[in-house]
C-alpha cells in the first residue's frame, strides 16, 4: 500500500494526501500552521501541518514512521469540516478543524 504522507524530520513538516488522481492545486488556505491545498470545485486535495510534533504531541520518530494517515472531509451547510487522523502503533490521534465555506470558494478562484 503507497503511503498518503510524507514527513520532514529535519524541518518538522507533515503533509497528508488526499489526492489518489495526483490532481494539480488550484489554490489553497492558510490557517495558523496549515495549509491546505484545494483543487477543482473546492475539493481538499491536501494539508501540510507545519510542527506537528507538539501539535499532535508525537515525537519525530512517531511522524516519521505512522501507519495511516487520512484526510476526512464533511461539508455542513456554509462550513466545510475537516479530519485529520493519523494511527501510530500505540494509538490513534486526530484533529478536527471548521473552515467557512467561503474560504475554501475563495481559494478554488
Amino acid at each position: 500500500m503507497e503511503k498518503n504522507y510524507e514527513y520532514e524530520e529535519d524541518l518538522d513538516i507533515l503533509y497528508v494526501y488526499n489526492n489518489p488522481l495526483k490532481e494539480g492545486p488550484i489554490g489553497n488556505v492558510v490557517l495558523d500552521n496549515m495549509v491546505i491545498d484545494i483543487g477543482e470545485n473546492g475539493k481538499v486535495l491536501g494539508i501540510e501541518i507545519d510542527c506537528p510534533s507538539p501539535f499532535f504531541n508525537l515525537s519525530r520518530e512517531q511522524l516519521k514512521n505512522l501507519k495511516n494517515a487520512q484526510i476526512k472531509i464533511i461539508k455542513i451547510g456554509k462550513t466545510v469540516s475537516v479530519g485529520i487522523f493519523l494511527s501510530t502503533e500505540s494509538r490513534e490521534h486526530s484533529f478536527q478543524l471548521n473552515i467557512p465555506r467561503e474560504y475554501s470558494e475563495k481559494a478554488s478562484h
